[in-house]
């Protein structure tokens, strides 16, 4: 392009040196209808605009045409994306919406049924109260993570450790309603609950836990789900039996997995490691 210029300039230029007149805007055809000057010169001029126009000016509009044209393509192409994420988006949240309403109505059916066997107490509102409370707990519950391991400090921002804790982790959710639980103790450290913003977002975020132990820092740092009362009982005996059979069988590997305990050989292990 700068090429282009320079050589128009210079036609100009010569032009208006030849025709006798200031500046290429007044090279109108009356100022080139002059006898002084040759027809040569005059095909010289003729030539060497063409030459420009057909060599230089038409292939570079058409390359401009053309990268506008994939331009306008890609913003096409990225704009659909966009809608489509979109509409992932609706759907993921609407499908939150219907789990939700799924998981009241059950509970309803469970206290209807109740009622048609039993045929001695009605269902009040009080009842349906209850049954939405009791689905909207484990649907908070669903949403909460435990953090264990983390030391307390002076000025505990907990919310400040977690979003660092997720961080080793590659994870940026929103963290909600983080605090400490539990009597300060001057001999161990107190956990850490918080909630994300949803159940789908608290699984991803257990699934890659295990990362944390090659972190270094990070290795006696762990998270779990928000479990009940009943729930923490079941997972500390699950826990013991494990340790059981960790000590009972050195020569395998033990882990737990969906609430039961998986046994590999060593030599599996590490075959499927490499």
């Amino acid at each position: 392009m700068k090429e282009v210029r320079n050589s128009a300039g210079m036609l100009f230029s010569d032009m208006c040196r030849v025709f006798g007149v200031d500046g290429a805007k007044n090279l109108s055809p009356s100022a080139l209808n002059k006898h002084s000057v040759t027809k040569a010169q005059m095909a010289e001029f003729l030539f060497t605009a063409v030459y420009l126009l057909d060599h230089c000016c038409l292939p570079l509009m058409s390359s401009a045409t053309s990268q506008i044209e994939t331009l306008q393509e890609e913003k096409i192409s990225d704009q659909k994306t966009i809608i489509n994420l979109q509409q992932d988006l609706i759907s993921k949240k609407n499908e939150e919406l219907g789990e939700v309403s799924k998981t009241v109505e059950a509970g309803l059916k469970t206290y209807s049924s109740a009622l048609q066997q039993s045929c001695t107490t009605a269902l009040s509102p009080r009842n349906i109260a209850a049954a939405v409370k009791t689905v909207t707990q484990e649907e908070d519950r669903s949403r909460e993570l435990v953090l264990f391991g983390v030391t307390e400090e002076s000025e505990d921002r907990v919310t400040s450790v977690v979003t660092k804790v997720l961080e080793q982790m590659n994870e940026k959710p929103q963290v909600m309603q983080c605090r400490r639980i539990g009597k300060p103790n001057a001999t161990a450290t107190r956990p850490i609950i918080f909630s994300v913003r949803s159940s789908d977002v608290a699984h991803q975020i257990l699934k890659k836990a295990k990362l944390l132990r090659d972190i270094e820092g990070y290795k006696t740092v762990y998270i779990s789900p928000n479990r009940t009362r009943e729930e923490r009982v079941a997972r500390q005996k699950l826990v013991c039996k494990l340790k059981e059979k960790r000590k009972g069988d050195p020569n395998s590997r033990y882990f737990i997995r969906k609430d039961e305990i998986v046994q590999v050989a060593l030599e599996e292990s590490f075959h499927s490691t490499a």
